[in-house]
């Protein structure tokens, strides 16, 4: 009689071995590379998570009544460069004049170069947020916050910088 040799049990051992050391290297990528909030909303996830029937339901109003025109569509990397937006109402066709308006400049893939940015002037319903640094190449994200009486919109616009 001659014994064959098995290798199933090796196998199944190796593949197990395997699957753990994967796990391991899984676990210790995720910690060196934390998730990154979503800044969407400029608000804690908690929060958005509480409330976001609420937040949806505004955003249609103000969806509703109002159309937002950006006039800056790049960035120079090095300078000091500025951004415009106006509000249209939709009703009457009129720009908005008096809103209260919260910018945040921010990389799609990192919280770590987020500025927030407060109007500096408004000229004939043109909004204008100047100081706005930007040092790498690439896609920006502009994220709003608008308020404007019990009316509230969150909007996100791209603008790509360049040297």
């Amino acid at each position: 009689m001659t014994k064959t040799k098995n290798y199933w049990p090796h196998g199944i051992v190796l593949v197990l071995i395997f699957m753990v050391c994967a796990c391991a290297a899984v676990v210790i990528i995720a910690m060196k590379n934390p998730v990154e909030m979503d800044s969407f909303y400029m608000e804690k996830y908690q929060q958005v998570d509480e409330n976001i029937n609420e937040i949806m339901a505004k955003q249609k109003v103000f969806d509703e009544n109002y159309a937002l025109e950006y006039k800056t569509n790049k960035f120079t990397i090095g300078t000091q460069n500025s951004f415009e937006l106006s509000i249209k109402n939709k009703k009457d066709g009129s720009l908005l004049e008096n809103a209260d308006i919260q910018l945040m400049v921010t990389r799609p893939e990192t919280n770590q170069f987020n500025q927030e940015i407060s109007v500096k002037q408004a000229k004939n319903g043109t909004f204008i947020f100047e100081g706005i640094e930007v040092t790498k190449p690439g896609r920006w994200q502009i994220l709003t916050k608008i308020h404007i009486n019990d009316k509230s919109g969150f909007n996100e616009h791209e603008v790509n910088a360049t040297k």
